[in-house]
This record gives C-alpha cells, sequence and structure tokens, in this order.
C-alpha cells in the first residue's frame, strides 16, 4: 500500500505502552493478599480490554502500525495535533470487537487539520474515527475527489465503523463534481460531525448499496450532525444526503437519519433524497433550505418529529411523497414559501407501480399522513399531476392546517381516494369536506413556534386511524384516548419534551468553526 504524507507543524514521538501495576500479592499475605489479587487480576482484565495507547504523526506510521499487527482491539492511535497536507490514510488489516473497538483520535479535537488532497478509505470493522477536520484553502488549493470513504483500496467495505466529531468545511475537487462522503457496507454511523460549505456540484453524503447482497440491508445511523450552507447547482445529483439511487428503489436499506440539523441546504430541491426502501427520517430540523425531504423512489418510509421552518429562503419545502406506505407522521411545517416541488407537503400522481424498477414516478398508495401542524405555508397541501395522473391512496387524519398567505389544499388530482378525516383546517378551502373542523385553532407563538391553546378545537379532537401514534413532535407522550389534532400534545401530555427545534449546541462538532453562521432563528 503506497501512501504519502507531507506534515507541517510539531511532532509528536511515540510513547511506550502503558506499564503494568505492581503485583499487589508481594505487599500483602494470607486471605488480604488473595483478595487484592482478585481485584488486581480483575483490574488488570479491564485495563487490557482498554487497550494501549499508539501515537503517529503520518499515514506511514499508521500504515506500518497496522503492518505490524500491534494494533488490537481496545487500543487508541492518537495522531499528534498540527496541519497536514495531501495525507492519503487507507485502514485495512486490522478489526476491533464490538466491545473493544479500535479508536483513531486527533490528540486534540479539531486540532488536527488535514488539508490539499487528504482523504480517508476505511476497509475494516470496529473502528471509531475521531476529533479531526478536513479543510479547504484558497481558491486554487484542491481537495481530494470523494474525501472519506467506508470502503478500503482493495474493495474491502467497512461495518460497525463511526465517524464523530469530525469536520469537512468549504473543500473543493478538482473536477467539475465530487461527493465528500461515500458510505458503503453496513451498521457504519456518521454522528456528531460538521459538514460546511460545499460550493460544487456532486451529493454531499451518499449511501452506496450496489455491493449488498440481496438479502442485505445496510442499516447505517446518520445523528447529530451539522449541514450547513451547500451551494446551489444546476441539475440534479447535488443532495445533501442520498439514499441509494433509482436502481436500489427495493432495496430495504433500514438506514436511520435522525436529529441533524440542516441550514440553507440549497444544492437541489431535494435536500435528503430517499431512493430506497425502510428508511425512517426522525427530529431533524430544517431551517431556510431551499428544498425538501424527499421520497424519491422506495417504499415504506417513516418521517416523524421533524421540524420544517422556512424562515424567509425563496423555495422552502417540507416533505414531497412518491412510491408507497410512507408513514408522516407528528411533523411541524411553518413560513415554507414553496408552491411546486417544494411545497409544505406534496404528494405526485405515479406513473408507475409500486415495487416497479423504472426511474419514473411511482403510484402512491398506503401512505399514512397524521398528525402534522401546517402554518402560515404559501402551498401547505399539493396533491401533484406534474410526473402522473394516478390519483394517490390512503389516509389524511388529524393534521392541523393553518395558513392566510394562499389556499390550504391544491389539487391536480382526484383528491378522493384519499381518506380525509379528523383535519382541522382554518384558512381558505376550497373542498370543505378535506376538514372535519374549520375553527380557529387559537395558536399561540411560543419559543418560535406556533401551538394551539389548549383548551381550544384541537384538543381532544383527533379519530382514530387504525394505527399506534404515542408520541407527539416534542417527544411527549399522547393519551390512548382523546389525542389532540396536530404535531402538538397540548391538552393530555404526559413526560418531558425530548426534541425541540435542533440549534447548533445540539449538533455538530466539539470545536469551534470560524465559518460557522447560524441560523436565523
Amino acid at each position: 500500500m503506497k501512501v504519502s504524507s507531507s506534515r507541517i507543524g510539531q511532532d509528536f514521538g511515540s510513547s511506550p505502552n502503558r506499564s503494568k501495576l505492581p503485583n499487589p500479592s508481594k505487599l500483602l499475605t494470607s486471605t488480604a493478599a488473595s483478595a487484592v489479587v482478585a481485584i488486581f487480576l480483575f483490574l488488570t482484565a479491564i485495563l487490557s480490554a482498554v487497550g494501549n495507547e499508539h501515537r503517529v504523526d503520518s499515514a506511514d506510521e499508521l500504515e506500518s502500525l497496522i503492518e505490524s499487527n500491534r494494533v488490537k482491539p481496545g487500543d487508541t492511535i492518537v495522531w499528534a495535533d498540527g496541519e497536514y497536507k495531501d495525507v492519503e490514510l487507507n485502514i485495512e488489516g486490522a478489526d476491533g470487537t464490538e466491545s473493544s473497538p479500535i479508536v483513531l483520535a486527533a490528540a486534540h479535537p479539531g486540532q488536527v487539520v488535514f488539508r490539499g488532497e487528504s482523504q480517508i478509505r476505511i476497509g475494516t470493522r470496529w473502528w471509531t474515527i475521531q476529533g479531526f477536520h478536513f479543510a479547504g484553502g484558497p481558491e486554487d488549493v484542491t481537495n481530494a475527489y470523494n474525501t472519506i470513504q467506508f470502503r478500503g483500496n482493495s474493495g474491502q467495505a467497512a461495518e460497525y465503523v463511526t465517524l464523530r466529531d469530525c469536520a469537512l468545511t468549504n473543500l473543493r475537487g478538482e473536477d467539475d463534481t465530487s461527493k465528500w462522503v461515500l458510505m458503503y457496507g453496513r451498521f457504519n454511523t456518521i454522528e456528531r460531525c460538521t459538514f460546511l460549505g460545499k460550493k460544487k456540484r456532486g451529493a454531499l453524503l451518499t449511501v452506496e448499496l450496489g455491493e449488498l447482497a440481496a438479502d442485505q440491508s445496510a442499516e447505517h445511523l446518520i445523528q447529530h450532525n451539522y449541514f450547513s450552507d451547500i451551494a446551489f447547482q444546476p441539475g440534479t445529483d447535488n443532495e445533501t444526503i442520498r439514499i441509494g439511487f433509482s436502481g436500489d428503489q427495493n432495496k430495504s436499506a433500514r438506514c436511520v437519519v435522525k436529529k441533524n440539523l440542516f441550514v440553507r441546504c440549497d444544492g437541489e430541491n431535494e435536500i435528503i433524497s430517499c431512493k430506497s426502501s425502510h428508511n425512517r427520517f426522525e427530529a431533524n430540523t430544517f431551517c431556510q433550505c431551499n428544498g425538501a425531504l424527499v421520497l424519491r423512489h422506495g417504499h415504506h418510509a417513516h418521517v416523524e418529529g421533524n421540524y420544517f421552518f422556512g424562515d424567509g429562503a425563496t423555495d422552502s419545502g417540507g416533505v414531497r411523497i412518491s412510491d408507497s406506505h410512507h408513514v408522516i407522521v407528528n411533523n411541524y411545517f411553518q413560513d415554507l414559501t414553496g408552491t411546486t416541488w417544494n411545497a409544505a407537503l406534496s404528494i405526485l400522481g405515479g406513473k408507475e407501480p409500486t415495487g416497479g424498477s423504472g426511474n419514473g414516478y411511482q403510484a402512491v398508495d398506503g401512505i399514512i399522513v397524521a398528525h402534522n401542524t401546517f402554518v402560515n405555508c404559501r402551498r401547505s397541501i399539493l396533491l401533484s399531476s406534474e410526473k402522473g395522473n394516478r390519483a394517490p391512496r390512503g389516509i389524511f387524519a388529524n393534521n392541523l392546517v393553518v395558513s392566510s398567505v394562499d389556499a390550504l389544499v391544491k389539487v391536480d388530482l382526484p383528491p378522493d381516494n384519499l381518506h380525509w378525516t379528523g383535519n382541522l383546517m382554518f384558512g381558505d378551502l376550497a373542498r370543505p369536506h378535506f376538514a372535519s373542523l374549520t375553527n380557529d385553532p387559537e395558536l399561540e407563538l411560543v419559543e418560535g413556534r406556533y401551538r394551539p391553546s389548549e383548551f381550544g378545537p384541537a384538543a381532544d379532537r383527533a379519530v382514530a386511524i387504525g394505527m399506534s401514534v404515542q408520541w407527539d413532535v416534542e417527544g411527549k407522550r399522547r393519551p390512548t384516548r382523546g389525542m389532540d389534532i396536530g404535531a402538538d400534545e397540548v391538552s393530555g401530555a404526559s413526560g418531558t419534551a425530548t426534541s425541540h427545534p435542533l440549534t447548533l449546541k445540539d449538533v455538530g462538532v466539539s470545536f469551534p468553526l470560524a465559518d460557522v453562521i447560524p441560523a436565523a432563528r
């Protein structure tokens, strides 16, 4: 394996392994000595499980360390602080275990800065990589194409690998298009990372499913990350996150994207593009994004507890639906300005049957859209014939829709294959049967978003829909009977709120980044 790296900064010499504790049997005798020996053996086992610490400051050192078989499960590899250029890391040949993963960490989070053509490829199991900053430079300096890949040079995909507390900022590939992170393999995690300032074509983070067997699912976890300032690019394949591609629509990916903050993610009208099946999108916050969370291909997606705020963005959207058997529940949409692709909720008419493999738009069947709140959105609900005339089928129930800026529902498709029940709609409503109630819900602005009155018409008025809805948008437990209409359970909730709209303090790296601009709210 050929690697190269150049170093800018202070050297960090190697250090010996941890010294052993003295044998306590020489200090005490009889029963007490035996007891102490037993304690000593127990502590030694713990220390052994924790592993040894190795120190490196170059790709060559890390490669040699792995090839020497000195890296064992439970070990920690500490990379010296400093700035490095053109570091190519290929991590293969040493696996951790579930109880004793191998950790590759910056000596101090954010103080190891990789510049230029630096890149990590990892094809191992049970590793954690944390604390590194991949940083762009002046306009004439280029960065690596596909900066982080969960796959080694040999093609071996990663499993149970965690990328944590790492930043990728203002990277510029040499080509017109490049991606930043490619997730291969299975059971990998990206958490507490910051992705900032993508200004060229190409999806930022993709989940690659093509190499999985037909009976395998990826089951990756993407959580507590900060995605911000992704510049608009013409054309497609410029998503912030894409899970699969059109040919993967019937693969059961089972990925979870939760508690991430998306700010000014404008790459294209699909912020997240779901192109596989059985994925979950939970408790994320979207602010000032000119795009939507799009269920483009694949079935059985679950979208719950997400917050969407327009905050002045010109074409901000919510959720777009194609294909079938999705659940969209307990989401909150406010001040969104999109009217077509980026309506607060758009349901597309399909031309192809669900379960097909074509690149068109699959029919929408068996969806459940329930207990969502829409406030002051330019186009709250859109049934669009733009991509097909097949009417959607499913349930639209217990939703709270309030707006004075335009019609609450725009219909280009036959709407009556959806069962409209238990909805409270207050505003311009051309079809009265969409709503069970049309009263003023008496909204109150509390901490930046609107909630209905505890004693108003939304309280205790939800109808049964044949599906258990245990929580509200904030993670409070709903009662078994007499639930409220909308995303908030304001009259009968129990427990503590655990899922508020996210801010910078909730997500991203632990170290400061000079280029971070907070969301307007």
